[in-house]
């Protein structure tokens, strides 16, 4: 017995050097960890292509730096991404971020602009464990009045845009919203003037789609539209819709020129090919989220080119520039990430959302850093002091709401039949602010779809 308890105490004290060190100092580590779940496959897969900026942002780090820098240990040690594909299901977004945290051992935790099902999660994930996370993107109150309910998450910070949320100077301006981006795109094009004003709108049943279906009718009302069928849920359907006729007759049946809403990319591709077999042709069309990606808008076809003119908000434009406080990583600028993205295989036309995914994952860099650690609190804390110019723009960090504005405006697909290899490309056409130039005229009334 007594020859047992040698030999466990012995087993004890190795695992006690192991973990402290011959001098009884806590080990230095040897790597930064961050971890993200993102919908690189599925419906969603648009977004999950912000990994590949997040990826890039490490990269720059440890080219420039050599590594993470951690003063309390004066050490420098890599940067490693871990990225698990949760396939578009939020059900697997919260198993999957406890994964990254228990088993990868993750230091910090990044989520995409994407739906708020794919972020809320990990969100809960970060505050149970006490764990820094940063959400890349908005819309903002999806996540902090719906899933949240006004109760700040302490470990978890959102550097992205908002529906309506009024931003404190200097971003009390036109530019930082959707609301103020999307109608002062109506308001370039004469909306209310050059139409008959009769709007019809859609929503897929999904968190995202549900929270536009509920506030934005509303405001095209109180812009001076006539919504037709808002009290009858007309255009609103669950995921698992395939025949939209019956929605299309209605509105050609109102008459209806402008069309928008907010639904994931391969049902609105169902919706607009509905409204081309019944020769429904609105003169303005808006689809939120649905035609934020290349990827999306390529998978409506081209025969008949049915994103051609299809309008929604730009998160971010390789056209940015250092000097208006677009800054990267080490001599990253806008145009050099864009640069990269078209020059690696199979990733042309440029994802927009590569700008998002790189921003967040600076800023979570900046703030190790700035801790100096890999203690959570610490890098908490180093989050909530970031004043930090970044390749989307400058964060700083609500102390309430931990929420920081970036800079939004409008973009249209233009078609090109001529190139067959990226034969859609989303232009600005729409700027509130003089640091985001715009890049052509906007597209109204909608060209014919068919030739």
């Amino acid at each position: 017995m007594k020859k047992f308890l040698a030999i466990t105490l012995a087993m004890v004290l190795v695992l006690a050097m192991s973990i402290v060190g011959c001098t009884g100092e806590p080990v230095a580590p040897t790597k930064v960890v961050l971890g993200a779940t993102l919908p690189v496959t599925g419906i969603f897969a648009g977004f999950g292509e912000q990994g590949w900026g997040m990826q890039k942002a490490v990269d720059d780090w440890n080219d420039t730096y050599g590594g993470m820098y951690l003063s309390e240990w004066d050490v420098t040690v890599p940067v490693e991404l871990i990225i698990k594909d949760n396939q578009s299901d939020p059900n697997q977004v919260g198993p999957q971020s406890t994964d990254l945290v228990v088993t990868n051992k993750v230091d910090a935790l990044l989520s995409p602009n994407a739906p708020c099902d794919l972020h809320d999660p990990t969100t809960a994930v970060a505050t149970d464990n006490e764990v820094p996370s940063i959400i890349g993107g908005g819309p903002f109150e999806p996540w902090y009045f719906g899933s949240q309910g006004e109760v700040t998450p302490p470990y978890t910070w959102f550097a992205g845009f908002a529906i309506s949320f009024p931003s404190g100077a200097p971003r009390n301006v036109p530019g930082y919203t959707m609301v103020d981006t999307w109608f002062m795109f109506m308001d370039a094009v004469g909306a209310l003037s050059n139409t008959n004003g009769i709007a019809g709108v859609f929503a897929s049943s999904d968190s995202d789609g549900t929270g536009w279906y509920q506030s934005f009718p509303a405001l095209m009302e109180d812009y001076g539209l006539t919504v037709v069928g808002v009290n009858e849920t007309l255009g609103f359907f669950p995921l698992t819709t395939t025949d939209y006729s019956s929605i299309v007759t209605a509105w050609k049946d109102a008459n209806v020129e402008v069309l928008w809403g907010n639904c994931p990319g391969a049902h609105f591709g169902d919706l607009i090919a509905e409204c081309y077999a019944q020769d429904f042709e609105p003169k303005i069309c808006l689809a939120a989220r649905a035609a934020l990606f290349p990827l999306d808008v390529e998978s409506w076809g081209t025969t008949p080119p049915l994103g051609y003119g299809v309008g929604c908000e730009v998160w971010w434009s390789p056209a940015y520039q250092v000097s208006d406080g677009f800054v990267g990583i080490g001599n990253r600028t806008a145009a050099s990430l864009a640069a990269d993205w078209a020059a690696s295989a199979g990733n042309p036309p440029l994802n927009r959302g590569i700008g998002s995914g790189y921003m967040e994952t600076q800023v979570m860099l900046n703030a190790i850093h700035e801790a100096g650690s890999l203690d959570g609190a610490a890098i908490n804390a180093a989050l909530a002091d970031t004043d930090l110019d970044t390749i989307s723009g400058w964060v700083n960090f609500d102390p309430v709401t931990h929420f920081s504005a970036v800079p939004l405006a409008f973009g249209q697909w233009f078609y090109d039949s001529e190139n067959e290899d990226e034969p859609f490309t989303q232009y600005i056409v729409a700027s509130a602010l003089s640091e985001i130039p715009e890049e052509d005229s906007p597209i109204f009334p909608l060209p014919d779809w068919w030739p």
